[in-house]
């Protein structure tokens, strides 16, 4: 007996009922398994730390870890332990850290961690370079933000629950394959120095000691502009949340970013902005700045180092300790320590100074070379 054709309404009915429950059963699956943790934390599966992936799993743990203690900044803070954190702070902890993070980034994940729970504590590492551009400017080479895991609102979620990139790693989760690169472990989730090579030798490799811009490429900054981005990003928080301690870090970068920064005509201008930001926060009894780059006995021991930037786990720790216990705390005088801070710029801006610094007895001058554009 001939089987009755489909009518093409039938035709057109049956595929996209077919075609939502197969959107249906992804969503499902890609929420069961949460692989950014964005809905829960893990525990139906070992949680993965994906090293490419800090901008979409921060928000889940800002959201959903337990903790009353936050700790934001860039790839130099990634090797601080949130229970390094807990032992000196005194509370849970959580390191939300990301690399090459922007201002806009920062105030992002760290509006997050305040909607979500009454936050005593939060540690926001500064960086420099996070203030360059725009107020809402990204380094191109952090990547897509996916800001739809930013907010409250479930109604947005369908590129994360929808996405076949998100049902591929939810599917190597479930079979556990190892396809990519990410850390299971919890207290510290961002944790890169084991993969790293830390001393003197390791950072002077290759590196032009007389333009060591060459290499990093950091863009030029401008008062007005850091100003305006510090002005729009972070001091908002500050005032928003009173009952909320923050503690603004300036971080131990080693001296010779200090040199770069000579070179390029952007010492003066970075000096003012941490002024402006002291003078900004003053009024605010919740803020404290804490002030960790003239400290020598760190900033000009290269051992410490993989680059002119990022320092080993140990200086991470110390800074903690610094910050919420005060041992070993620098001096709270801002303009002590930007005079020893000078005095430091000039000594290793000199052929005896950077030789000290690098080892090197025929170490170049490092004398500023004049840049007009990095004004």
């Amino acid at each position: 007996m001939r089987r009755p054709a489909w009518s093409p309404a039938a035709w057109l009915a049956t595929v996209l009922a077919l075609t939502l429950a197969c959107a249906a059963a992804v969503i499902a699956f890609n929420a069961w398994v949460d692989p950014f943790q964005h809905y829960h934390l893990s525990t139906r599966f070992p949680p993965r730390f994906y090293t490419l992936h800090h901008r979409w799993i921060d928000p889940g743990l800002a959201r959903n870890g337990v903790y009353d203690v936050a700790l934001s900044g860039s790839s130099i803070m990634e090797n601080t332990r949130n229970d390094v954190i807990a032992a000196a702070c005194g509370g849970p902890a959580v390191n939300l850290s990301m690399p090459a993070m922007s201002a806009a980034e920062q105030r992002l994940i760290l509006e997050v961690a305040l909607r979500s729970r009454r936050l005593r504590r939060a540690i926001v590492v500064l960086d420099f370079n996070e203030f360059a551009g725009a107020p809402d400017a990204r380094q191109e080479v952090a990547g897509p933000l996916p800001r739809y895991l930013y907010d409250d609102n479930p109604l947005n979620d369908l590129p994360y629950v929808l996405s076949w990139d998100i049902l591929r790693r939810s599917w190597s989760i479930v079979r556990d394959a190892r396809d990519a690169e990410f850390r299971t472990d919890v207290a510290a989730p961002w944790y890169w120095a084991p993969r790293k090579t830390f001393g003197r030798a390791v950072v002077l490799d290759g590196l032009d000691l007389a333009r060591l811009n060459a290499r990093f490429q950091q863009p030029a900054r401008t008062l007005d502009g850091m100003r305006a981005s510090f002005e729009r990003n972070i001091l908002p928080l500050l005032a928003r949340y009173p009952d909320t301690r923050f503690d603004l870090v300036w971080p131990p970068y080693s001296i010779l970013v200090w040199l770069d920064f000579a070179q390029r005509d952007q010492l003066e201008l970075t000096l003012a902005f941490k002024r402006d930001v002291a003078a900004a926060t003053r009024a605010l009894p919740n803020v404290h700045v804490h002030d960790l780059q003239a400290e020598a006995s760190i900033t000009h021991d290269l051992h410490r180092y993989t680059d002119i930037y990022h320092f080993d786990a140990a200086v991470n720790d110390w800074m903690i300790r610094t910050i919420c216990k005060g041992s070993d705390a620098p001096s709270a005088d801002p303009a002590a320590r930007e005079t020893a801070l000078r005095a430091q710029v000039a000594r290793v801006a000199t052929p005896e100074g950077l030789a000290a610094v690098v080892g090197r007895a025929d170490a170049p001058a490092g004398a500023p070379q004049r840049n007009t554009q990095a004004r």
